[in-house]
């Protein structure tokens, strides 16, 4: 991998090894560095915005290299050691498809249909991977590999194909219901992430030779450190560091200047200063190989949990398709469950209306509701806990100007449920299927019904053994 300059992330030193104190020194100087950056930024699109660029914006020399760095890349696109271009001038294109993306998702999320907004999160991270991996504008990163000149289109297909995996089971959320589509979506991923880890873990053991061919000398002139920030937070636990001798050698008449492909995890480096005896890739001078056992054995074992997990959630999958209730359709809809989480006051009323019409179409002509059947609408709507059954004596219906009414019940400790249509002919009773919560009034504990699943006895009747709450 070709050594860059102007690097915030990167730290070169003469030290083979450091202490567990010049750590903590990398780390404090790495979160500061980050942090005049963002200062940089808006001094930056400031003088853009006025004009001229009477302002200093910058405070160190690394500042300056790597605002330098961002605009080569933006320009020119990804240049290998060689000085060639390894990809196409950047293109507007991923820019195009993040917004236009985002804006499907936040589209469906408010229309309440969280599960496509889901899946299309999904789908853009495939599409972006996709992108990256046949354009060849960015430097990927393998699990095994490193960043390589290979590294760019494998992880974007990994990426691509792994996205793609997860987002294709939600289109089947009608056949198998919200969590049965999740739990597939899960199953997909487990098996795309062990299929490419046993993959690269087998592709990796010929790489030495495959595409590391020529042994050369070079000189090892220093240490390069780059530190990755996984906790979002910048603690320090979530900080993690690389370390690579910095090799120079000439290769076919051309100078070179470069890192290990996968570089070290940890702080110390391999190999003393001065002479030593490397492998590169004769295609790609730039790219240098470096054993990584340890690695390759948790490649393999995280291939095999993955294909593991895959194989018991398969199992329980098709266990509880074969053995579940059928599920009533409407009500499995993921508008229905957004509004009741997320909607307003009318939408959650109005949305439970969506469980009784979901029953009737998933029971057909056969009005018994049994407990298997009320059983698995709990679980589809996340009903915690012991639930229960009541006949409850409707007080009145509220007709609206809309074509919808409210019931409301005599017992307080039930909601009021919206409904779409005339509340012509209904009884004075309503079948209501609840779980039980506890809140405070007046400072007197009281007890809630939450309602799940409701249904009008004059089409429906209850041939379960669950009764009514009696506190």
């Amino acid at each position: 991998m070709r050594f860059e300059d102007g690097r915030i992330d990167q730290f070169v030193s003469s030290d083979k090894t450091i202490s567990e104190q010049e750590k903590k020194n990398l780390i404090w100087e790495y979160t500061q560095r980050c942090r005049g950056m963002a200062t940089v930024a808006y001094k930056y699109f400031k003088n853009e915005l006025k004009g001229d660029d009477s302002e200093e914006i910058f405070t160190e020399d690394e500042q300056r290299a790597f605002m330098t760095r961002a605009q080569d890349l933006a320009q020119n696109g990804y240049q290998d050691a060689a000085g060639s271009k390894g990809g196409k001038k950047p293109s507007y294109v991923p820019l195009i498809i993040v917004i236009a993306a985002f804006a499907v998702i936040i589209g469906a999320a408010v229309s309440g249909n969280a599960l496509a907004a889901f899946g299309a999160f999904l789908l853009v991270f495939s599409v972006l991977g996709f992108y990256s991996a046949f354009s060849k504008n960015s430097r990927g990163r393998t699990f095994y590999g490193g960043t390589n000149s290979g590294s760019s289109k494998a992880a974007g297909l990994s990426m691509g194909i792994i996205g793609l995996a997860g987002a294709v089971p939600l289109f089947f959320e009608k056949l198998i219901g919200v969590s049965g589509a999740f739990m597939l979506m899960v199953i997909c991923l487990f098996a795309a992430v062990g299929i490419a880890m046993l993959v690269g873990f087998f592709m990796s053991l010929g790489l030495k030779g495959r595409k590391y061919k020529d042994e050369i000398s070079a000189e090892c002139v220093g240490y390069a450190r780059i530190l990755e920030d996984r906790s979002n937070s910048g603690r320090r636990r979530g900080i993690i560091i690389r370390t690579s001798p910095i090799f120079e050698y000439t290769y076919q008449g051309k100078d070179y200047r470069s890192i290990y492909d996968r570089m070290i995890d940890g702080l110390d480096a391999d190999l003393n200063m001065g002479p030593v005896s490397i492998r590169i890739d004769p295609d790609h001078p730039e790219d240098i190989y470096h054993s990584f056992k340890p690695v390759l054995v948790k490649g393999l074992l995280v291939g095999i949990i993955c294909i593991a997990l895959t194989a018991v959630l398969a199992f329980f999958f098709i266990t509880r398709q074969l053995t579940a209730p059928r599920a009533p359709e409407v009500n499995m809809g993921p508008k229905t469950i957004f509004a009741i989480l997320f909607g307003s006051d009318d939408q959650k009323e109005n949305a439970l209306e969506a469980l009784g019409e979901g029953l009737k179409k998933s029971v057909g002509t056969d009005s018994e509701i049994t407990d298997e059947i009320v059983a698995h609408m709990a679980e589809q709507y996340s009903a915690v806990g012991e639930w229960y059954y009541e006949l409850a004596k409707v007080e009145r219906y509220d007709e609206q100007d809309d074509k919808k009414y409210n019931i409301i019940f005599e017992d307080p400790a039930f909601p009021q449920i919206g409904k779409n249509g005339k509340p012509d002919g209904l009884g004075d009773t309503w079948i209501v299927f609840y779980t039980l919560y506890e809140y405070e009034s007046n400072g007197e504990k009281k007890i809630g019904k939450s309602p799940f699943f409701d249904a009008n006895p004059k089409e429906y009747t209850y041939t379960g053994t669950h009764k009514a709450y009696e506190g």
